[in-house]
């Protein structure tokens, strides 16, 4: 299962040297910034207790129901074990390897991660291999809120956490946050417009983001 999905990560990330995922390996964390934690797929309610071992406070998972089915996963599980537990648990579904769904899915979850922030609080943010949809969640959540350019952002991440997250659906989320224009416009752009916000652009884009997602 590991290797056919490792397989399709390389396939559709056009990743030449393939960044694995091994679920035999269990969680596999890393703190991006003060709070804000990028890892893999919790499976189990005892994976839960482990995060809330750690101070995590907040779950946010990205994957769709397809996902968690294909790899055992239930998600009632997880919720219940949250609950008990007290940590607040949110689903934002991107599919994978897909960066158009992704690109609509980054302003709600970053969004959730900004708000478990504000709150003081440590926030577990997942995928399935924590390599591709996560990552681009945290990176938004730092180029937007953290007033990081992207590249910086992205380089940030990646320097901890070795992964390949596409940055355009960064871009394109930008573009659809600000512009005001059909989505569709944003692929006659520059590779390097909307990797950076002026002060007076960032703060419009933050309030956007959480005025429509909270």
């Amino acid at each position: 299962m590991a290797a056919e999905y490792n397989k399709t990560m390389n396939m559709q990330m056009q990743w030449g040297d393939p960044f694995e995922y091994h679920p035999q390996r269990g969680l596999y964390w890393n703190e991006i910034a003060p709070g804000l934690i990028c890892g893999t797929q919790p499976r189990s309610g005892q994976d839960v207790q482990t995060l809330h071992g750690v101070g995590v406070t907040h779950i946010l998972n990205l994957q769709t129901d397809k996902d968690m089915q294909h790899w055992g996963v239930d998600v009632r599980e997880l919720e219940r074990k949250c609950q008990e537990l007290r940590v607040t648990f949110s689903r934002r579904s991107a599919r994978d390897f897909d960066p158009h769904s992704l690109r609509k899915t980054l302003p709600s979850a970053v969004a959730v991660v900004q708000q478990a922030l504000s709150a003081k609080g440590r926030i577990y943010v997942h995928c399935t291999a924590g390599l591709g949809r996560a990552p681009a969640v945290c990176i938004a959540y730092m180029y937007w809120f953290l007033g990081l350019d992207l590249d910086v952002a992205y380089k940030t991440l990646t320097d901890i956490r070795p992964c390949g997250p596409k940055r355009d659906a960064i871009r394109g989320a930008t573009f659809d946050l600000m512009s005001g224009l059909p989505a569709d416009n944003f692929e006659r752009l520059d590779r390097e417009a909307w990797a950076t916000l002026v002060e007076e652009d960032r703060y419009a884009l933050q309030w956007r983001v959480l005025r429509a997602h909270m």
